[in-house]
């Protein structure tokens, strides 16, 4: 039997002891298998590829933002050139006062660009993408009612509603607004 005897300046320490008795294990804890690094990999392309994802459809529902914004400001300014006009309610009636119908008309309030369609503008990166969309114009007679009880009397009151239709990545997209407007001098 061999028996080996530590030096006299050489000092054993726990952790010498335990490296030395796991020493003639076939396994070692010093570093990853390459289960454990695919796994790890997988994980992390996974995790990539759903944060991607998310960062392209935030991007889409951003740009969709963008879109009913600047789609709401053109029906806004629309609504509010109807009730700045003079209207008198008996002589002459504005145009943008006209009665339509149920239907309405497709009107053209960007500068008569020569077709009836409104460009609303997408900013995408650098480029600016527009969209064309359709502006309604519908005005209709509003019957005045006192007191549960419709009174035909000279008072003028309309009824302007502004829609714009438009399509943008393949869904159709549509904002209205409505306001009540009485002739001036009632």
């Amino acid at each position: 039997m061999i028996t080996v005897t530590p030096d006299a300046g050489a000092v054993r320490s726990k952790e010498w002891e335990r490296l030395i008795a796991h020493r003639g294990g076939a396994f070692s804890r010093g570093g990853f298998s390459l289960v454990e690094v695919v796994v790890a990999m997988t994980i992390s392309i996974l995790m990539g590829a759903a944060i991607i994802m998310s960062l392209m459809a935030s991007q889409r529902f951003a740009a969709k933002a963008r879109l009913l914004t600047n789609a709401r400001v053109i029906v806004q300014r629309n609504i509010e050139a109807a009730t700045g006009v003079i209207f008198t309610g008996t002589s002459s009636t504005p145009a943008i006062l006209a009665l339509t119908g149920d239907a309405g008309v497709v009107c053209d309030d960007d500068g008569g660009s020569g077709a009836p369609v409104e460009n609303i503008q997408v900013l995408r990166g650098t480029n600016n993408v527009l969209v064309t969309g359709t502006l309604r114009r519908i005005v209709t007679a509003e019957p005045v009612v006192v007191s549960g009880t419709e009174v035909n009397s000279s008072v003028v009151v309309r009824r302007i509603t502004f829609q714009i239709d438009y399509d943008y990545l393949s869904h159709h997209y549509t904002h209205s607004e409505t306001t009540l407007r009485s002739a001036d001098a009632q």
